[in-house]
């Protein structure tokens, strides 16, 4: 309630805009409180603010990039398929590690990174990219690639890039893109990098049929 001291207040017309003035505020101001009361209370039975805060999420180390891209590489020398490239991007497609076989063309990283990032920037395979748009939405896939490029985002839909989940709870950890041999080959590749850290790839299996 407002109480106004009669030898003070105001009085006729100019009191009327006034006290409108002043309930509206209040009819605000209580309404705000009512809708933030539950986020308190929801908080407080959670225990304290800090529990508002996300938890910490799996983060790829450099030690696992690079023991990643030493096993896809390994895989490449032992099976006698052309020299390939590797990268290893994070959950945030931020490049860790990338390593490129001497014999290499010189657009061979280009691709491979290219490939990672195709994974990692739509949480899917490369391969999982080209199934699904190619050929009957492949102007899709265009305006992704020319999005990715004005974003200076590397992309490319070409079977090599592999995305890795953490096996525990899910959560995507980063992607392995390989070029350089056929596009089975450098799939290949990149899974076996991926699964020597025990991580879950998508896709799970090589289309080699043997990991």
């Amino acid at each position: 309630a407002v109480v106004l001291n009669r030898s003070t207040a105001p009085t006729g017309p100019i009191l009327l805009p006034t006290l409108a003035m002043f309930t509206t505020v209040l009819t605000v101001t209580s309404f705000a409180v009512q809708r933030a009361a539950p986020r308190t209370q929801l908080c407080r039975l959670r225990g304290g603010a800090a529990e508002a805060l996300a938890p910490g999420r799996p983060t790829l180390t450099l030690a696992a990039a690079d023991t990643m891209a030493d096993a896809a590489l390994r895989e490449c020398e032992s099976r006698g398929f052309k020299d390939i490239s590797v990268f290893v991007v994070d959950a945030s497609g931020r490049t860790l590690v990338s390593k490129t076989m001497i014999g290499a063309p010189p657009l061979i990283p280009t691709i491979a990174e290219a490939k990672a990032g195709a994974a990692i920037g739509t949480h899917s395979s490369s391969r999982a990219l080209k199934d699904k748009y190619v050929p009957e939405r492949t102007p899709q896939l265009m305006a992704m690639t020319t999005l990715s490029a004005t974003t200076h985002r590397p992309f490319a839909a070409v079977p090599g890039g592999v995305l890795c989940r953490d096996a525990a709870s899910g959560l995507v950890v980063g992607a392995v893109g390989v070029s350089g041999a056929s596009a089975d080959e450098d799939e290949h590749c990149a899974l076996v990098g991926a699964q020597a850290c025990g991580f879950a790839t998508e896709p799970a299996t090589s289309a080699l049929g043997d990991l």
